[in-house]
C-alpha cells in the first residue's frame, strides 16, 4: 500500500504539530502514515515503521530540538535520505519548530538547505506548503482519488492496478461510439488539465459502477418510477450528474418526465421543457411544422409537444440513439409490455399515446419473430388484403413468442392477455394497411 506521507517525528512534538498535522492533512484526502493510525497492538514497530518509510511518496520531517535527541528520528531520517539518492528525487519536506537555522546547520547541513516551512505560520499555511509540493500539477490520479472520496467512495492505494483499469477505461469512453446505458457526459470543469483528466478517470468509474447496477435491476423505461428513484437516490454521483444532465435523464428515464413522477428533478425538467419552447418558437423545424418543444420532452408537455403518437413512441423508445440510445429492449417487447397489466402505472392516455404510435411505425421487428419458423410467421410473410384469421395455431404460437419476452422482461402478466390485447388493439391489420400504403408511394 502506497501513502502519500510519512511524519517523522519526535514524541515530544505529537500534540503542538504532528497530530494535528496527520488529522489535517487527511481532510485533505492524503493517506497519511501516522503512527497513531497506522500502527496496532501486536505490529513490530521496526517493521511496520520501515513498510512506512518504504510505501511513502514524501516523508514530512518535522525538525525540533526533540526530533534532534532521538535515535528513531534520525534512523527514519537516514531511510528517506537512503531513498532519496536511491531514486534520485526529493522525499524529505521539513517543517521546523522551535528551531533556526544555526540549529538545523549545526544538526545536519543538508537538511538546512532543503526549502521548509514552519509551524509558526499556522496549520492551514503549512498544509498549503507542503500541498504545493505533494500535488504540484494537481495529479490526475490525486485528483481523480479525491473526488471519488467525496462522492463516497473508499478507493485503493494509487498504487493499486485498478487504476489502470480506470485510466484505459476513461481513454475508451471518450474515444467510444459504442451504446452504453446510462452513459452521462463526462465533467466539463475549469482547471489544469492533470484536474480535468482525474474528474474524467473519476467520473468513469463512477459511471462503470452505476452503469452496472443498471444493467443487474433492469432501470430503463419500463421500470417502474419508484424504483428508478430509488436507484438514482442510492448514487451520489448518479444523483449529481442527473441534476447536472437532465436531459440524460430523461433520456434513460423517459417515465421521470410525467408530472406526477418527477420527484426532485421537477424543476430540471420544467427549465428543460421552458427552454425548448424558447428554442422551437424562434427556431422552428420545417419537419415538425406544429411542434412546441423537443420531442424527447413530449411527455411532459400537456398537448405531447404537438407531435405525432409515432414521432413520440419513436423517441421514447429509442431516446437520444447512437452512443446514447435508450433502447434496452426489442420494440415487439415494448409493445408487450405496453399491453400487459405491468404497465398499468402508466397515466391511461399516455399509455394509449404509446400504443397507437408504435402501432402506426409498423416497424416492430418481423426478422426475429420470422426466424421462429411457426405459424405466427407464416402469416405475417403471408401477403392478404383482407383480416388476419386468428387461428389457434397463429396464437399459440404467438403466446409462445410472448411467453420468451415475459420471461425476458420480468413481466407479471399472462402470455394469453397479451396475445388478447394484442389481436384486439389490431397491430398485424394497422401493419398491413401500413405496409400497402407504403408500397403504393414507392410506385408512385
Amino acid at each position: 500500500m502506497q501513502h502519500d506521507v510519512f511524519i517523522c517525528h519526535a514524541s515530544e512534538d505529537k500534540d503542538a504539530v504532528a497530530r494535528p498535522l496527520a488529522e489535517a492533512l487527511r481532510e485533505w484526502h492524503l493517506d497519511v502514515w501516522y503512527d497513531e493510525f497506522s500502527m496496532k497492538v501486536g505490529d513490530s514497530l521496526r517493521e511496520t515503521i520501515d513498510r512506512g518509510l518504504a510505501s511513502c511518496r514524501y516523508g514530512v520531517v518535522i525538525v525540533s530540538p526533540a526530533f534532534f535527541q532521538k535515535r528513531w528520528t534520525q534512523r527514519e531520517m537516514n531511510g528517506l535520505v537512503a531513498r532519496e539518492m536511491s531514486e534520485g528525487r526529493k522525499l524529505v519536506l521539513p517543517i521546523w519548530h522551535d528551531v533556526e537555522l544555526s540549529d538545523v546547520v549545526a544538526y545536519s547541513p543538508p537538511l538546512a538547505d532543503v526549502v521548509a516551512t514552519r509551524s509558526s505560520v499556522g496549520m492551514d499555511r503549512m498544509c498549503a506548503d507542503l500541498l504545493r509540493t505533494i500535488r504540484p500539477e494537481e495529479s490526475p490520479l490525486m485528483v481523480a482519488r479525491d473526488e471519488l472520496i467525496r462522492l463516497g467512495w473508499s478507493p485503493p492505494p494509487i498504487s493499486d492496478e485498478w487504476w489502470l483499469d480506470m485510466v484505459e477505461a476513461q481513454e475508451h469512453a471518450v474515444s467510444s461510439m459504442w451504446s452504453v446505458p446510462w452513459r452521462f457526459p463526462l465533467p466539463e470543469r475549469l482547471g489544469s488539465q492533470g484536474r480535468r483528466r482525474g474528474l474524467n478517470i473519476a467520473w468513469t468509474a463512477l459511471q462503470l459502477d452505476w452503469q452496472h447496477q443498471a444493467e443487474h435491476r433492469k432501470i430503463c423505461q419500463i421500470t417502474h418510477p419508484d424504483d428508478v428513484l430509488a436507484y438514482v437516490r442510492g448514487d451520489p454521483a448518479l444523483t449529481e450528474a442527473a441534476h447536472d444532465y437532465p436531459q440524460h435523464l430523461a433520456n434513460y428515464a423517459p417515465q421521470l418526465l410525467i408530472p406526477q413522477f418527477s420527484a426532485e428533478f421537477a424543476d430540471d425538467f420544467d427549465d428543460l421543457l421552458r427552454e425548448s419552447q424558447e428554442r422551437w418558437c424562434t427556431q422552428p423545424d420545417r419537419r415538425f411544422p406544429e411542434a412546441m418543444c423537443d420531442r424527447q420532452l413530449a411527455l411532459r408537455h400537456p398537448e405531447f409537444g404537438r407531435h405525432s403518437a409515432v414521432e413520440v413512441a419513436e423517441k421514447w423508445m429509442v431516446g437520444l440513439g447512437g452512443d446514447h440510445s435508450a433502447s434496452a429492449y426489442e420494440e415487439l417487447e415494448y409493445i408487450f409490455w405496453l399491453l400487459a397489466s405491468d404497465s398499468d402505472w402508466l397515466p391511461a392516455d399516455i399509455r394509449a399515446f404509446l400504443i397507437n404510435g408504435l402501432k402506426d411505425r409498423a416497424t416492430w421487428d418481423r426478422d426475429r419473430i420470422i426466424t421462429t419458423r411457426g405459424a405466427f410467421s407464416s402469416a405475417l410473410m403471408t401477403a392478404r388484403r383482407t383480416p388476419l384469421r386468428w387461428t389457434r395455431a397463429i396464437k399459440a404460437d404467438l403466446e409462445e413468442i410472448v411467453s420468451g419476452s415475459i420471461r425476458k422482461m420480468g413481466l407479471t402478466a399472462a402470455a394469453s392477455s397479451i396475445v388478447d390485447r394484442f389481436i384486439e388493439e389490431d397491430f398485424i391489420g394497422v401493419c398491413d394497411r401500413v405496409e400497402r400504403e407504403r408500397a403504393a408511394a414507392r410506385r408512385r
